[in-house]
């Protein structure tokens, strides 16, 4: 016998297997390769489910479980018995109709008003010589005159002695002039100490021209501004007055519910050490438009009234906003009801959500036995509200309707029966694929030991 070397018999064997597989493909009906849209199930392949009430097996065909022996019970969607609503914890409550309110709440910390504060200006340049108590420290009562810092300064010496030989020399048109040139300096002190016979000076007072409390900020950097030998130039800041019994609060409302908040509305304030705080006056100033990008909200800046009287600068505030939506689902006025809306108002523990899609589980129907009959509603809905007793709801634009009837408790149990059952349900608009493998651990609530 001749031997065939194992190269080629290597070489025969693919031959003649891609010869055979071609064969079988020709001769075997494509039906048998591919399942056809005219396909039709079995017998026992049909869109019914039959679920084991103690194991996790679910079965197309009515029986026993083949892991425990017990009997399947046929899975029905939404159809739900007074013991199986017992053991399931369902829940419902009826969709009603009303105003949309909601409280908004914002954390922020105290600060002085700017609209009260006053800043020390160098009108002239000089260089500093001496700091008077003003600028030693933080919250320093400063009266209105009181002397801030002295300058050497040799452009107001010039202008000294030039007021001085003018009153000498009887030029009152001169001389009322440099008064005015002193006045611009903020030195009119200056220029009537000349008048009163003073001898010029290379040193001048700037002196506070209004009174408040002197708010040095970072006083690292105040002192170096202040610091003895330090060149001032021309109306350069040099102190910075507030008003210590005015206060305002600056907060910053996430950017959804920015747009429930009116200028002049009123505030309920509230602080973790002191509680509630109704005797304090507050209302919305001004309301940033534009939204800060980093932190997606909106600055919200609120005057105090007798602020001061409870509350400290820097104090950490808490404050409520109560928000009301008119009929186009904007921003109404809180403190006028003609200009609120009505519109459906659904629990937020009535609603299942992909992010995309939202759905409740209706009453469709109640039978004599107590058996309830449930269907599943796709709605819009508007937005979120949180009222003052922390009842979370959501505006139903379409959908829902007053009087419905919603499931709030089992929404997932109720939702997964549809699902075992092959109906529409939340993932499954149309009904789950025939024969699709479901989790069945949702129905152990149809039986318990």
């Amino acid at each position: 016998m001749t031997m065939i070397p194992g190269r080629w018999r290597g070489w025969m064997s693919a031959v003649a297997g891609i010869t055979i597989g071609s064969l079988l493909i020709v001769v075997i009906p494509t039906e048998r390769f591919f399942m056809t849209q005219d396909h039709q199930p079995s017998d026992h392949q049909t869109d019914e489910r039959w679920a084991c009430p103690m194991m996790d097996f679910i079965g197309t065909k009515p029986g026993v479980c083949p892991v425990c022996g017990m009997h399947l019970e046929r899975v029905s969607a939404g159809s739900l018995t007074t013991e199986q609503q017992k053991r399931m914890g369902v829940a419902t409550t009826r969709i009603e109709a009303g105003p949309a309110t909601v409280v908004v709440r914002a954390y922020g910390a105290a600060e002085y008003d700017e609209r009260f504060s006053q800043t020390v200006i160098a009108r002239i340049a000089g260089r500093i010589v001496k700091r008077h108590p003003a600028t030693f420290g933080c919250c320093q009562d400063v009266a209105s005159g009181e002397p801030v810092v002295d300058l050497y300064s040799p452009e107001a010496f010039q202008a000294q002695n030039e007021l001085a030989a003018a009153l000498k020399g009887g030029q009152r048109e001169l001389a009322q002039a440099i008064t005015q040139r002193f006045a611009r300096w903020n030195l009119s002190h200056v220029a009537a100490d000349i008048a009163a016979g003073r001898t010029p000076s290379d040193t001048v007072t700037i002196r506070s021209p209004e009174a408040g409390q002197a708010w040095l900020g970072d006083q690292d950097m105040v002192n170096k501004t202040l610091m003895v030998g330090t060149e001032v130039t021309a109306d350069m800041p040099l102190l910075k007055l507030v008003d210590a019994q005015r206060l305002t609060l600056v907060v910053h409302v996430p950017e959804p519910r920015a747009h429930f908040l009116r200028e002049g509305q009123a505030v309920r304030l509230a602080s973790d050490d002191l509680g509630e705080l109704p005797d304090i006056i507050a209302v919305i100033g001004r309301v940033a438009n534009e939204i800060n990008s980093k932190i997606r909200a909106r600055e919200v800046r609120i005057y105090l009234t007798d602020g001061r009287r409870r509350l400290l600068p820097g104090s950490l505030v808490r404050a409520r906003f109560q928000g009301v939506l008119g009929p186009n689902i904007e921003a109404a006025d809180p403190a006028d009801k003609t200009t609120w809306g009505s519109f459906p108002l659904v629990p937020k523990d009535a609603i299942l959500s992909t992010g995309v899609r939202s759905i409740a589980w209706r009453v469709a129907k109640r039978k004599n036995d107590g058996t309830v009959l449930f269907e599943p509603v796709t709605v819009a809905l508007g937005p979120r509200l949180e009222d003052e007793s922390g009842n979370d709801r959501f505006v139903v634009r379409a959908g829902l309707k007053e009087g419905d009837e919603v499931a709030t408790k089992g929404l997932f149990l109720i939702d997964a029966q549809a699902q075992l059952a092959g109906s529409p349900s939340l993932l499954f608009p149309e009904g789950a694929i025939s024969g699709a493998a479901v989790p069945a651990a949702v129905l152990a609530a149809g039986h318990q030991h």
